[in-house]
């Protein structure tokens, strides 16, 4: 029994009977245009008294989505009491008619609302994205939010349906079953796609305008969507790359490491006398002391590495703080040149073949 049933009292003699009261009937037009117009007014009010808590951006979107929900429930109610306690207003032979009538036009009131309403968690979702420096949680709040709407209207409109006819609307869930089994199958690779941009949102291996190494390419991370991500290059070319793909690899965020690493040998001629290979030692050890760039917790390495068949390799390692990349090989410039001099002072000369490396 439906709840305009449940309300409704028993039906006059004159309704029995078929007949309708015009009284009723501009009564019942009188009250929907009020109705409306107070539905209205609400939401004009209360869109204004959102706009006086700015702050607090939750309490905005309640207030305003509250004013738009009323535009929409306080007609569909107006009317609803006003059939319950005017049997009157509709004939007999109608009577039933009309009782689903109102029943769906709530339920649809019912709907607007709730899509209204949606913008309240939203609004709290966009507060908790702000909150933190990933950029990614930026992008999952208007994804939530299209997914929450889409079910909205898809859940309000199997209702409106079962209102109508209740066999329909199972044959509608059953269309819906089937529909989206074979949609599941035949998008198996966007499906993968859309999980590896939750995954990728979940996990946070990096946001946006950072720079990442994949394994097979290194650049700046553009944009993230639904299917795929996009990472400009090095070179200045534009890389797009699956979600599903991108969510499988072994991702080296650049940006947030702490320092860079460098490791470069030196290559003495194989003649080089002993003396000269400590002196020259020594000599990379004085240019790194206090560097730029350093840090206590990670001081500079000199070594002797190896003995090659061409030539006395030496090693050296240092830390760069902070990971700023060009500031680094701007000094990794000024410290090669150092040392060139300085063992072109001492007499110590570099091998023909030998050439730096850094890792």
């Amino acid at each position: 029994m439906s709840l305009l049933a449940q309300t409704q009292p028993a039906a006059t003699a004159g309704a029995q009977a078929g007949s309708v009261d015009p009284n009723l009937i501009a009564m019942a037009l009188a009250y929907i245009v009020g109705a409306a117009a107070v539905g209205w007014a609400s939401k004009r009010v209360l869109s204004w008294a959102s706009g006086l808590f700015r702050k607090s951006p939750v309490t905005e979107a309640l207030i305003a989505s509250v004013g738009r929900s009323l535009q929409y429930l306080i007609p569909a109610y107006t009317l609803f009491f006003y059939q319950g306690r005017n049997p009157g207003l509709v004939p007999a032979d109608y009577d039933a008619l009309a009782n689903k009538g109102i029943e769906l036009l709530l339920s649809l009131a019912h709907t607007a609302s709730v899509f209204q309403m949606v913008a309240v968690p939203i609004a709290w979702a966009e507060k908790m994205a702000d909150r933190t420096d990933n950029k990614l949680d930026d992008v999952l709040v208007p994804m939530l939010s299209t997914v929450t709407k889409v079910a909205v209207v898809l859940v309000g409109g199997v209702k409106a349906v079962s209102i109508i006819d209740p066999e329909i609307s199972k044959s509608i869930l059953g269309l819906l079953a089937a529909g989206g089994l074979g949609l599941a199958f035949a998008s198996q690779d966007t499906l993968r796609n859309v999980f590896g941009a939750v995954m990728l949102i979940v996990d946070q291996p990096f946001t946006l305008g950072d720079v990442i190494n994949t394994g097979s390419h290194e650049g700046k991370v553009r944009a993230l969507g639904l299917r795929s991500t996009t990472i400009e290059l090095n070179d200045g070319q534009t890389l797009t790359i699956p979600n599903s793909d991108l969510a499988n690899r072994a991702i080296v965020n650049l940006t947030r490491r702490d320092f860079i690493r460098c490791l470069e040998l030196v290559h003495l001629e194989a003649n080089t006398p002993a003396d000269k290979v400590r002196e020259a030692a020594e000599i990379l050890r004085q240019a790194l002391s206090g560097h730029e760039g350093s840090d206590p917790r990670h001081p500079p390495m000199v070594s002797v590495h190896e003995f090659g068949d061409w030539s006395v390799n030496l090693r050296y390692i240092y830390w760069y703080h902070p990971a700023d990349l060009r500031r680094q090989a701007e000094f990794n410039q000024r410290l090669l040149v150092r040392l060139t001099e300085k063992l072109q002072e001492a007499g110590i000369r570099l091998a023909v073949q030998g050439t730096p490396q850094v890792r």
